[in-house]
Formats: C-alpha cells, sequence, structure tokens
C-alpha cells in the first residue's frame, strides 16, 4: 500500500508539471542557464543499483553554459527519502570530444560534505574523456576514471583504487546501445568481491552494463512533447546485489 501511495503522489505531481511546463512555453530569450530534471522508476548507474531498492527517483539538473564550456550540479532524491546524490560537475566540449571532471558525493550520513581531506572525504572525484560520434559515424566511447577521494583499494585504504568505467556506444534511430565494462578491481565490481557469495573468486576485468535505450517523444500539444526512454541493463558480472543482474527502466525528461 505504501509504494501504491507513493506511485500515485508521483503520477499526480507528474500530471501538475507537465501542465505547468506546456503554459510555460512562450518566446523568452535563450538563457545561459539550464533548469531539467529527469523521473525514473529506479536509479541505476553503470549496470549497478544506487539505491538500495529499486524506488522511483527524481534528478535535477542546474547548470550554466558558455559556448562549449558547461559548469553545473546534478542531483537525486528517491521517493521514500533514503537516498540523496548531489554532483557538481563541469565539462567543455572540442569538437567531438567532451572533457569532464565531476564530484560525486552520496555519502552523506556519516561524513562531512565539505569535508575534501583524501582519506576522509565522502566525495568520489571522477575524470572522463569521450568521444560523441556523429550521424555519419554514431558510435561514442567513454573513458571515466576516479582519481581522488572514497575510491581505495580494498587490500590497501590509503591507496587509490582508480575505479574506471569504459563505455562503448552506437545509436541507430530511437535506439541507442551500449556495452560497459571495468578493466580492474575497482568501484563497479565492488573492488573484486561479491557480497552475496564471498566464496566467489575475486574479479578483476568485469563486463558490467550491457543493453539498449529506446527513446520516445510524447507529443503534449503543436509546441511542447515530452521525451520518454525505457532501457533495459543487463549486469553478468553483478556483485553488489543478485537484483543488479538484470534491469528495466522507464524515464520521463523535463
Amino acid at each position: 500500500m505504501k509504494n501504491k501511495n507513493i506511485l500515485l503522489v508521483g503520477f499526480i505531481t507528474l500530471a501538475c508539471f507537465t501542465n505547468l511546463l506546456v503554459n510555460a512555453q512562450t518566446s523568452e530569450p535563450t538563457s545561459p542557464f539550464k533548469v531539467t530534471a529527469d523521473l525514473v522508476s529506479h536509479f541505476v548507474w553503470r549496470g549497478s543499483m544506487a539505491t538500495g531498492s529499486p524506488t522511483p527517483n527524481f534528478q535535477p539538473t542546474l547548470a550554466f553554459t558558455k559556448g562549449n564550456f558547461e559548469i553545473g550540479v546534478w542531483g537525486s532524491t528517491d521517493f521514500v527519502g533514503s537516498y540523496k546524490e548531489v554532483d557538481p560537475y563541469m565539462f567543455l566540449t572540442v569538437g567531438q570530444f567532451k572533457f569532464t571532471v565531476t564530484d560525486y558525493n552520496w555519502n552523506f550520513d556519516n561524513v562531512k560534505y565539505f569535508n575534501y581531506k583524501n582519506s576522509e572525504t565522502g566525495h568520489r572525484f571522477e575524470g572522463t574523456v569521450g568521444f560523441t560520434g556523429s550521424k555519419v559515424l554514431p558510435i561514442s566511447i567513454t573513458w571515466n576514471t576516479m582519481f581522488y577521494g572514497l575510491d581505495k583499494k580494498s587490500v590497501d585504504s590509503t591507496k587509490q583504487a582508480y575505479s574506471t568505467y569504459i563505455e562503448l556506444g552506437y545509436s541507430k534511430g530511437a535506439a541507442s546501445f551500449f556495452f560497459g565494462f571495468t578493466p580492474w578491481a575497482g568501484y563497479y565490481n565492488n573492488y573484486g568481491v561479491t557480497i552475496f557469495d564471498p566464496e566467489a573468486s575475486k574479479k578483476t576485468f568485469s563486463i558490467v552494463n550491457i543493453g539498449v535505450s529506446i527513446t520516445k517523444n510524447l507529443k503534449i500539444n503543436e509546441t511542447f512533447s515530452l521525451p520518454l526512454k525505457a532501457t533495459l541493463a543487463v549486469n553478468p558480472s553483478a556483485t553488489y546485489t543478485k537484483k543488479d543482474y538484470a534491469h528495466l527502466v522507464f524515464g520521463i525528461t523535463f
């Protein structure tokens, strides 16, 4: 009953918010500020559930854009109040390449947010280099490596694990296919340890995120449409929970 009430409130909120967006369609001048939000059926990040359970999440973005440079904050909060994430980021686009630095933080319970000491912080800093592809060559490649903060080796908590996630992508019409893996033990395979099977062999190279996303625009009126997305993702190297083996996620972007 609790979950039904949560979904009911979510749909009512969505309907009201959509109506406001439709009524706000005016010919305002272009602003350097960007405000967007996603509503997802549950939060899956690079093959694993980010939250402890598959609950809906609301994910806003606030950003400032100047030419090919953007600086902003992305966040996620679930509907039951058990998960919160606030991630400042900045990126620069040069041709078909994108360079990003992100400050991840979802550890609010026991660590001070503004403590950036490497041995104590709850933050994880990551650098990303991506090739975005083109209409002629609809192939993308991203390399993401954590380089500072709460990302330490399981055998030596004083040394960075440099957790790395590499993803290959291919787009065809409304479909986007992806293949993601981690080349060594790190965050994406729980630093090599399978929680639900402690006797399993230690993981190093792991395929963690294979799937496809399909997008569709839901037309509301002649000037406004709502982007919808469904994603099927499989994680054959799940280490955190058995629920990570397969995900089907629905999302709406405002």
